[in-house]
């Protein structure tokens, strides 16, 4: 009986060996956004005037290893717009697709009001490794007097296919034309 046991233990350690399972892997297409994307933030004092959502250290990612946003009010009724992903090693592609929402006071709902995309390839870079990317823009289209937080969508594929995405999203930064 003990000889049989050792037997089925081995071979049951030798099918979790041969056959690991990958629980990063996503789909390409997958919608990040989905039915959570409405969850609420918290509206900052007005006193703060930047906001930053990072997911670090990402669990059971190969080449995803950290994610950030963050948005900041210039007091002078502009918004500055950043985003990053750092990578455990190179990739062959990787896009941040960033969401600039306002919060509808009467609704208590988050809404786009501006989207930003970026691709980019081991081309973009002089020495041909895509290790990190980032995003930063200025953005004075919209009313001051108004909350607007970040949501993020980092993604990269790598390996002759393999795919990973992570969402970061930014607390709510009211947006002031003091200066």
């Amino acid at each position: 009986m003990r000889k049989y046991l050792k037997k089925v233990i081995m071979i049951s350690l030798a099918i979790s060996l041969l056959c690991p399972v990958t629980s990063m892997a996503t789909p390409k297409g997958r919608n990040l956004l989905d039915s959570s994307a409405q969850e609420n933030s918290t509206l900052l004092p007005e006193n703060i005037k930047m906001s930053m959502g990072k997911e670090q250290g990402i669990a059971r990612s190969k080449a995803l290893a950290s994610a950030m946003c963050m948005i900041t009010n210039k007091e002078n009724g502009i918004l500055s717009v950043y985003a990053e992903t750092l990578m455990f090693q190179s990739v062959d592609w990787a896009a941040l697709t960033i969401y600039l929402e306002q919060l509808n006071e009467s609704t208590g709902k988050w809404s786009t009001v501006e989207t930003f995309e970026k691709e980019f390839t081991p081309a973009d870079r002089e020495d041909g490794q895509l290790t990190s990317v980032e995003f930063s823009v200025s953005v004075g289209t919209q009313p001051a007097g108004h909350y607007y937080r970040l949501r993020c969508i980092h993604e990269l594929e790598y390996d002759n296919g393999w795919y990973e995405a992570k969402s970061t999203k930014t607390e709510g930064v009211l947006l002031t034309n003091i200066k």
